[in-house]
C-alpha cells in the first residue's frame, strides 16, 4: 500500500468517478497503442520508455499517484489487448527500474473496467509510492515534479531543498532496500557473526529477529509494516549484495606491462558480503604467482623479498570498499595489478572536507560509511592478526610509512572528484612478473 493515494482509488467506483473528473496531481491516464512487440502510447508517438519515466518520477518526487493504462486522456476506457498483457508489464517494470534513478519500484495490478458500452475491458493499474528518501531523475537527469497533470521540472533552489531534506532524513547506509524482503540476508553469516561479537548465539526470546536486525540498522520497518534490509544490511550479509546495491563489487585485472594496453594475464569479478571481497582480494594479492616477486640469497639460502607491505595492501583494500560512496549507481571497486605498482580505485571522492594534504598530515579521517566502518572492527584479517578497521586513524600515515619502507617510494593518492585512486609502488619495480 501506498498511503492515501492508493487506498482512495482502490474502490472501482471512486476509480471511475476520478477517472471522469480527468487527469490531475495523483492520476495519469495513458492509452495503450502496440506495434508489433513495441509499446507505445497514443499522445506520445515513439517515446514511450520516456513517457513513463517521466510519469514516474514527476509522481514519486510530489505525493505518489496513480498511472492506469488503457485508459485514454479524456477519460475513455479502451482496454489493452489480453496477448500484450505480459508485454506491457514487463515494458512498465523495465522502465521504472532501468529509466529512473534510483530505480522506482512501483505496485502493479490488473483490473476490468467497463468502457462506455459497459463492457468490460483489460487495464493495468499502477501504483507509485511517493519517495521518502531519495529525489529521483529519469536516466537522462530530468528532476521532475507533477503540478496538476503536467510533469514539470522542479527549480533549482527547491531541487536544492528537496535533495538536502531527503537525503539528511536518512543515511545511504540505513536506507532499505526496497522491494527485498529479510530473506535478501543470509542468517547463517549474521549468526556466525553475532557468536563472535557477542560470544553467545542469539537467544533472547523478548526480541524478535527483526527487532535485532532493526537494532543494529541492518532492517527498517517500512511504511506498510513490512521489514526490509537496508543497505548496509545486504553489504555485510547478503551473499550478492551487488543484486541490491549496484556496483557493489570489485573487478581486479593483472597486466603484464605497465600499462593498462599490455597482455591481461587475468581478470576476475569479485562478490560477496563486504568482508568476503575483502579476503578474496586480499588472499589473491598475498598468493597469486602472477604478482611481481624477486628470490635473494642470503645466508639461510635464498627467500622471496615481499613486493608490497602486507600492511599497506590491507589498508587500501579496506579502505576502498570500507569508504567508496554505495550510492553511485554501476561503480565498483578496481584493482589493478601492473609490474610495478597496485592501483585501487574506488568510487567518490575523498569525503567531506578532507584533501589529499590532510591525508598525509595524518588528520583524523572523516568516515563516509560509519556504520559499515564500525562492523569492520569486528572482523580481523587471518594474515596480519589487524582488524580490519581500527578507531585510532593512523592506518594511512602507517600504510604511507611501511611502503616506503619496502619501495622508497611514497604511495600517491589522487582524488579525481568523481573516485579516489591510490597507487602502491613495489619494492622491484622493474621485475618482470615471476611464473
Amino acid at each position: 500500500m501506498i498511503g492515501g493515494t492508493q487506498s482512495l482509488y482502490d474502490d472501482e467506483a471512486d476509480l471511475l468517478s476520478e477517472i471522469a473528473a480527468g487527469e490531475d496531481t495523483f492520476l495519469d491516464c495513458m492509452e495503450v497503442v502496440c506495434k508489433g512487440d513495441q509499446v507505445r502510447f497514443a499522445s506520445d508517438e515513439g517515446r514511450a520508455d520516456e513517457v513513463i519515466a517521466e510519469a514516474f518520477v514527476s509522481m514519486a518526487n510530489t505525493e505518489g499517484g496513480l498511472v492506469v493504462f488503457g485508459v485514454s486522456e479524456d477519460g475513455k476506457v479502451l482496454g489493452i489487448n489480453a496477448d500484450k498483457r505480459d508485454k506491457l508489464e514487463q515494458f512498465v517494470v523495465q522502465c521504472a527500474l532501468d529509466h529512473c534513478v534510483p530505480p522506482i519500484e512501483p505496485h502493479l495490478d490488473w483490473l476490468l473496467l467497463p468502457d462506455a458500452n459497459g463492457e468490460r475491458r483489460l487495464c493495468l493499474r499502477v501504483y507509485v509510492p511517493r519517495a521518502r528518501y531519495y529525489v529521483h531523475q529519469t536516466s537522462d537527469g530530468r528532476f521532475l515534479r507533477r503540478v496538476g497533470s503536467h510533469r514539470t521540472p522542479i527549480p533549482a533552489e527547491q531541487l536544492g531543498r528537496l535533495l538536502a531534506s531527503r537525503q539528511l532524513m536518512l543515511p545511504f547506509e540505513e536506507r532499505p532496500v526496497l522491494g527485498a524482503g529479510l530473506d535478501a540476508l543470509d542468517s547463517t553469516r549474521f549468526e556466525t557473526y553475532y557468536r563472535r561479537r557477542f560470544h553467545e548465539p542469539i537467544a533472547d526470546p523478548a526480541l524478535s529477529y527483526e527487532r535485532l536486525l532493526g537494532n543494529l540498522k541492518l532492517a527498517v520497518q517500512g511504511d506498510d509494516g513490512d521489514w526490509h534490509p537496508t543497505n548496509v544490511g545486504v553489504l555485510l550479509f547478503s551473499a550478492r549484495p551487488d543484486l541490491h546495491v549496484s556496483g557493489a563489487y570489485v573487478d581486479l585485472a593483472v597486466y603484464d606491462h605497465a600499462d593498462a594496453d599490455g597482455n591481461t594475464l587475468d581478470a576476475k569479478r569479485v562478490t560477496g558480503t563486504v568482508v568476503e571481497q575483502i579476503e578474496w582480494v586480499l588472499t589473491y594479492l598475498r598468493n597469486s604467482p602472477l604478482l611481481n616477486t624477486v628470490s635473494v640469497k642470503d645466508g639461510l639460502g635464498r627467500v622471496d623479498r615481499p613486493a608490497y607491505s602486507d600492511f599497506a595492501v590491507q589498508e587500501s583494500v579496506v579502505n576502498a570498499l570500507a569508504h567508496r560512496d554505495y550510492a553511485i549507481a554501476g561503480a565498483q571497486v578496481i584493482v589493478t595489478v601492473f609490474p610495478d605498482r597496485i592501483e585501487i580505485r574506488n568510487p567518490g571522492g575523498l569525503h567531506n572536507t578532507l584533501t589529499e594534504d590532510n591525508l598525509y598530515a595524518g588528520c583524523q579521517p572523516v568516515r563516509r560509511n560509519q556504520i559499515l566502518c564500525g562492523f569492520l572492527r569486528d572482523y580481523e584479517s587471518p594474515a596480519t592478526g589487524r582488524r580490519y578497521m581500527e578507531a585510532r586513524g593512523e592506518g594511512f600515515l602507517t600504510l604511507v610509512r611501511t611502503s616506503m619502507a619496502l619501495s622508497g617510494r611514497r604511495p600517491e593518492l589522487v582524488n579525481m572528484g568523481g573516485a579516489v585512486k591510490l597507487t602502491l609502488f613495489s619494492s622491484h619495480a622493474g621485475s618482470a612478473p615471476a611464473t
